[in-house]
C-alpha cells in the first residue's frame, strides 16, 4: 500500500522499545480503521467463570424472591388470591434479582481490582534507584 505509515516521519523521542507501536494523532486520521495496527490491550474484567457465577446468582436471589413473595401474599390471603399472589411473587423476584445483582457487581469491581493490585508492577525507575542505594 502506498499510504503506509513510514517510521521515518517519527520523532525519536516518542519511540520506545516496547511491543506497542507509537503513531502520532496527525497521521492516524488519514488511515481507515482497519489498516492501523493491532495492539495488545491486557483485559480489565472480570473472568468469565466469575461472570458466570454472577449471573448464576442473580438468578437464584430472583427466584427466591419470587417465591417468598409468592408464600407471603399465598399466607396471609383466604381463597382464591393467585393475581395478587403472583403480582407479590413478580416484585419478590424483581427486588432479590436486584439487590443480589448489587452484590454481585460491587463482589466482581472488588475481585478486578484485587487482581490488578496483585499483579507485580514492572517499573524499571525503581530498579535504577534500588541498585544506586546498594552502591
Amino acid at each position: 500500500m502506498a499510504d503506509e505509515i513510514d517510521p521515518k516521519d517519527w520523532d525519536s523521542s516518542e519511540h520506545t522499545e516496547s511491543s506497542i507501536e507509537i503513531i502520532p494523532n496527525s497521521k492516524i486520521g488519514k488511515y481507515e480503521v482497519a489498516n492501523l495496527p493491532v495492539t495488545a490491550t491486557p483485559m480489565s474484567g472480570p473472568s468469565k467463570p466469575s461472570q458466570a457465577m454472577a449471573f448464576g446468582s442473580i438468578l437464584l436471589g430472583g427466584l427466591c424472591g419470587g417465591l417468598i413473595g409468592f408464600a407471603f401474599t399465598d399466607l396471609q390471603c383466604s381463597g382464591s388470591c393467585t393475581g395478587a399472589s403472583g403480582i407479590s411473587a413478580l416484585i419478590g423476584a424483581i427486588v432479590g434479582a436486584g439487590g443480589v445483582g448489587v452484590v454481585s457487581i460491587l463482589a466482581l469491581r472488588a475481585m478486578n481490582e484485587w487482581k490488578s493490585k496483585s499483579e507485580p508492577e514492572t517499573d524499571i525507575g525503581n530498579d535504577h534507584q534500588q541498585s544506586s542505594i546498594d552502591d
